[in-house]
């Protein structure tokens, strides 16, 4: 899946999110905790192409973005180099390989929240970082009124506009409780991201580390064993190619239906503002 699509369904994922923390906890986030979540799923959806150097998330804070993408891609290798059986395919297991893993994202959320109890400015830095890539991909995606007139498709202002809304959020004394929030917001952008790819005809290493069975050998053979292998979440005849003509039409649907109703989510919140005002 392309940047767009894993934008817009990340942002929908985060949406929905910030609704079921919402009701769960009490707390009255209102449309900017509703928006707040919906940019924060879109870059996290975003994330896991960090091991693909020009990506969107790799070049969105510039050297600060790339020296993560740079170590999460010597992660990759280290573990594709490790833990690979004689049944996994050839390569340096880079891209889409841990970084895609669910193991991964879960992890990496869990550091986050856990950084986001040593100090709030762990929290600022992470939502920057993953606020900005976010912010430029929803825009690219959007309406093109919103390009012409915000330019938070381009990747320095998008980043500023990230570090406006954290430091806001600094201001108000919001960002405090969010250390937490932050850390599952990225774990589920992961995984919404590899869900994306796990629709198309590449697929993802879902159960990594998990010793299975390649595909080329048949039930009568004892089989060496793979952990490289790539699932799929979606029948063969269903997998599109990424960037064919057919596959960038169904993710243009695919992201108008998300933008559309991570609307639809904003709209109560958006209706009692009015009628307060």
């Amino acid at each position: 899946m392309m940047n767009g699509g894993h934008a817009c369904t990340g942002a929908l994922a985060g949406a929905a999110m910030s609704g079921v923390v919402g009701a769960a906890t009490g707390a009255q986030l209102g449309v900017a905790g509703t928006a707040v979540g919906a940019l924060l799923g879109a870059g996290a959806a975003l994330l896991p192409d960090l091991d693909a150097d020009g990506a969107t998330a790799y070049r969105s804070g510039g050297p600060v973005t790339a020296a993560v993408g740079e170590t999460f891609q010597w992660l990759a290798r280290v573990a594709y180099r490790t833990t690979r059986l004689p049944h996994d395919p050839d390569g340096d297991g880079e891209h889409r390989g841990l970084v895609h893993t669910p193991v991964f994202a879960v992890m990496l959320g869990l550091l986050v929240a856990l950084g986001a109890l040593l100090s709030p400015w762990v929290t600022a830095v992470v939502m920057v970082l993953v606020l900005a890539p976010g912010i430029g991909a929803l825009s690219r995606s959007g309406p093109k009124w919103v390009r012409r007139r915000l330019r938070t498709h381009r990747d320095p202002v998008a980043l500023l506009v990230a570090v406006g809304i954290v430091a806001l959020l600094m201001w108000s004394g919001a960002l405090t409780n969010l250390g937490w929030f932050a850390g599952v917001s990225i774990a589920v952008g992961m995984l919404v991201h590899s869900v994306g790819d796990s629709a198309t005809r590449s697929g993802i290493p879902w159960t990594w580390p998990i010793r299975r069975r390649c595909d080329t050998c048949s039930m009568t053979v004892r089989c060496p064993g793979s952990r490289w292998r790539r699932s799929h979440v979606l029948p063969k005849p269903m997998r599109w190619r990424v960037g064919s003509p057919s596959g960038k039409a169904i993710e243009g649907v695919i992201e108008v239906v998300c933008l559309v109703l991570v609307g639809a989510l904003m709209l109560p919140d958006v209706a009692a503002l009015m009628a307060m005002a």
